[in-house]
């Protein structure tokens, strides 16, 4: 079964002050869904991305990191061990 299908692959959990913002469960690109939460001045620390199709958890970004737009287990962002 393939994860990622190019279309609205990821579900996203927005982080700020170690609380939980917002979640969005169909987002397409990573990287567009960072610049939509900086013109709706929506303030984050990390965001979690999940593999929306299986529900594991891919990555996680902080803010200032460089975000790819569509993220895999090949190229992904900041990993914790035991995910």
């Amino acid at each position: 079964m393939e994860d990622f299908k190019k279309k609205n692959d990821y579900s996203v959990t927005v982080y700020l002050n170690k609380e939980k913002r917002l979640f969005t469960e169909f987002v397409h690109s990573v990287y567009n869904y960072t610049k939509w939460l900086e013109q709706k001045s929506i303030e984050w620390d990390y965001i979690l991305i999940y593999v929306r199709r299986s529900r594991q958890v891919l990555c996680y970004y902080k803010k200032g990191d460089l975000i790819d737009m569509f993220p895999n287990f090949t190229t992904r962002g900041r990993v914790k061990t035991g995910w």
